[in-house]
């Protein structure tokens, strides 16, 4: 077996040399002119079409060999059933002969098995150098259109010697095409996000605005609220501030017509009373009791004088000495400087609470101001 395998090593080695010596050496022009390069380069594709043709025979002769070879096995595979069937006639004779041939029945199916896994392999081998071909042979056409559509853009064009240089150019200006698109696609998502974020900032205004506003509402309510609530006690101060001066008004008419009676009892009385002691300390409320208090013995004397002389017989106004403070005329001129000492004090009451409202005015202007 090892003798059908080495010369089966050399044929593939010989054919690998031929298909080596078959395939086109390439050429470096570096200093000819263009139409010297086209003229190499339709010598180098007839060339790979030559070794192309040349390889189609190679696989035609191998695939010869590879029947041959089949073949043989076949024959050889005979040939072993044939020793088998000897060998089971002697086996009852020699056991020793049937365990070598037993040996050797093994070791020829093992090479058997490895022909045929052998076989397969080329098999496969020979299939895909096929298909290999075959899309060889689909690129070549599909590419020699391409050369041919080159060639005369070459013809027409003098900016582009070479088809190196073309093609060049194309790759250049697809990369800028390609940086141009990545720059678009950039640029919308640039645009995507800052109009988002617009939206996002103009949806928070909104927000803001309307919060603002119903803030704005809340205080204007509250600032409404606030204002009938001052106008409410403004009301108030100003009924607090006639309360006051209608008390003090009465409280001036009060003292005046107690200070004009007290001096016309002073005036009037022939009596020697116990006078006042007026300071700066004494409160005036003090002074006022006691000036009640003589004005009360006034009366109560005067009331008694009256009460004494009234069961006489009433005399005429010229009999009556007018010089005597006692009697109809005395009590009649009291009453008359009684009355006028009250209109007196009306008078000065009524400026006083005029002058009071004239204040509880200016004091409400300067509030509302």
């Amino acid at each position: 077996m090892s003798k059908v395998g080495a010369p089966h090593a050399g044929r593939n080695a010989t054919m690998a040399t031929k298909r080596n010596r078959n395939l086109p050496q390439q050429l470096t022009l570096d200093h000819v002119s263009p139409a010297t390069r086209l003229l190499e380069k339709r010598r180098q594709m007839f060339e790979v079409q030559e070794a192309l043709d040349a390889q189609k025979e190679e696989f035609q002769r191998r695939e010869a060999t590879f029947k041959r070879r089949e073949e043989m096995l076949k024959k050889k595979d005979l040939e072993l059933q044939e020793s088998l069937i000897r060998f089971n006639k002697f086996l009852q004779e020699n056991d020793s002969k049937r365990n070598r041939a037993e040996k050797k029945r093994l070791d020829e199916a093992k090479q058997k098995t490895n022909k045929e896994a052998e076989i397969e392999r080329l098999k496969t081998e020979v299939q895909a150098q096929l298909a290999q071909r075959d899309a060889m042979e689909k690129e070549v056409k599909k590419m020699s259109k391409y050369q041919g559509f080159l060639d005369q853009v070459l013809e027409v064009e003098e900016e582009y010697p070479e088809i190196t240089d073309l093609l060049s150019r194309y790759a250049t200006l697809d990369a800028a095409h390609g940086d141009l698109i990545f720059r678009q696609d950039k640029a919308g998502h640039e645009n995507e996000d800052a109009r988002t974020a617009l939206q996002h900032f103009v949806r928070e205004k909104s927000d803001e605005i309307l919060a603002d506003n119903n803030e704005l509402a809340d205080l204007q309510q509250m600032e409404e609220k606030e204002q009938a609530s001052a106008r409410d006690l403004t009301a108030v101060a100003d009924r607090q501030l006639n309360t006051v001066a209608d008390s003090t008004l009465q409280l001036g008419q009060v003292m005046m017509a107690c200070e004009n009676i007290y001096s016309r009892c002073v005036v009037k009385s022939t009596v020697g009373r116990k006078t006042p002691k007026v300071s700066d300390d004494t409160p005036e409320v003090v002074v006022l009791c006691e000036k009640l208090d003589l004005i009360k013995e006034f009366v109560t004397d005067l009331a008694a004088i009256t009460k004494i002389v009234k069961p006489r017989e009433p005399a005429t106004p010229l009999e009556r000495d007018p010089a005597s403070g006692a009697g109809p005329v005395g009590t009649a001129k009291f009453t008359s400087s009684s009355g006028d000492g009250v209109n007196q004090s009306q008078s000065g009451v009524r400026s006083s609470k005029a002058a009071s409202q004239s204040r509880a005015s200016m004091s409400a202007s300067d509030r509302e101001a």
